[in-house]
């Protein structure tokens, strides 16, 4: 049986994984003091772990809130060494570091390595968060802001990976699956019933708004459907998005679960919907648009096929007649982050961001083009 890889990262201060020790170092002109008790501990500055977003939380609830931020990009971010692999090497890593007072980690190092290559993809991971803008509130005594080394442990483990996993609303959603989640009839009948059913919002026919809106839904064992997600690729705004909505919400009855070993089965799925006005004003863009999904498709089948360069000439013609469109944004934008064309795919992620206000990448996005 293949065995797939995980890492497990060790909850050790305050069941999340991170606690402090120091040194003692001798003061000098510049302040070398690395602490080891504070009055405020250090945390991981992310979006969503801020008092803005919870203003009834204290600093221990935003602190904890942001260890685990930290722990999952951690575990999305490094990888198992093959050498490990091979030689079946498990175990946990304690790597060290000081946060700066800017902020920043320097003096990495390993305090418990287990080999075959773990303790140094500890560090790089380490090391690359830092230089691409990951930043952490410094320690602090009274008001005063300090030096402080923190140990961080890291359980490498193999595991065989379950085929499913548990979402963010508690369900057990299956990843891996014999018959696959369907709309009732076929691809055929849920096309007729996006066409015959999908309205254009009142009011807004001569505006000739066109983009694509993305649901993705829950369809669960017993058939029933819950959204779990909406992105207005081109940000067409909240009344084109209720009508996607009313779209999804009008075809509960119409899906078939998903099948694993004969057991009908919780997962996601994708519902797409493309918004064109009807108003013989808007012949020219709905044409326009046309267009460009068929070059975005062309460029996504060359894109599979290993011919990059060429995807991203097709997506670069697709943007020049939508360039609102974030979808092939974030498409040309990973195509030219693999050539490692990092300052062209940070302008093309970046500009997702300033068009949405969000990513759906945003782990992605600010690993590599920062903060």
């Amino acid at each position: 049986m293949i065995q797939k890889l995980h890492l497990l990262l060790l909850a050790a201060f305050v069941g999340l994984g991170i606690f402090p020790t120091s040194v003692q170092a001798q003061a000098t002109k510049k302040d070398t003091t690395v602490h080891e008790t504070v009055e405020h501990m250090p945390y991981v500055l992310t979006r969503t772990c801020t008092p803005e977003r919870h203003p009834g939380w204290n600093e221990d609830s935003i602190r904890r809130c942001a260890e685990t931020q930290l722990l999952g990009l951690l575990a999305r971010t490094i990888r198992y060494p093959f050498e490990a692999q091979s030689q079946n090497i498990q175990g946990t890593v304690v790597t060290s570091f000081i946060v700066e007072k800017n902020g920043r980690m320097t003096d990495y190092g390993v305090v418990k390595d287990i080999g075959g290559g773990c303790g140094t993809e500890a560090l790089r991971v380490l090391a690359a968060l830092d230089s691409l803008g990951m930043r952490w509130n410094p320690a602090r005594i009274g008001k005063d802001t300090v030096r402080m080394r923190m140990r961080l442990p890291l359980r490498f483990k193999l595991q065989e990976a379950p085929p499913y996993v548990i979402g963010n609303t508690g369900d057990t959603l299956y990843v891996e699956y014999q018959k696959a989640p369907q709309f009732r009839g076929g691809v055929d009948s849920m096309i007729n019933y996006t066409i015959n059913k999908l309205d254009y919002p009142a009011g807004y026919e001569d505006s000739c708004k066109t983009g694509i809106m993305e649901m993705s839904l829950i369809v669960k064992a017993n058939g029933s459907i819950v959204m779990d997600n909406q992105i207005d690729f081109s940000n067409l705004g909240s009344d084109f998005q209720w009508e996607a909505l009313k779209l999804l919400n009008g075809s509960r009855d119409m899906w078939e679960p998903a099948e694993y070993n004969g057991k009908k089965v919780s997962t996601t799925t994708a519902f797409r919907v493309a918004f064109k006005s009807d108003s013989p004003k808007c012949a020219a863009a709905n044409q326009q648009f046309d267009r460009s999904v068929i070059l975005a498709d062309e460029g996504a089948q060359l894109y599979d096929t290993g011919e990059t360069e060429a995807a991203i000439a097709k997506w670069t013609q697709a943007l020049e007649l939508t360039p609102n469109n974030t979808e092939v944004l974030y498409y040309r934008g990973t195509a030219l982050l693999n050539l490692d064309r990092k300052e062209e795919a940070c302008k093309d992620f970046n500009g997702v961001k300033a068009l949405l206000g969000f990513t759906w990448f945003e782990e992605v996005r600010r690993l590599v083009c920062g903060w």
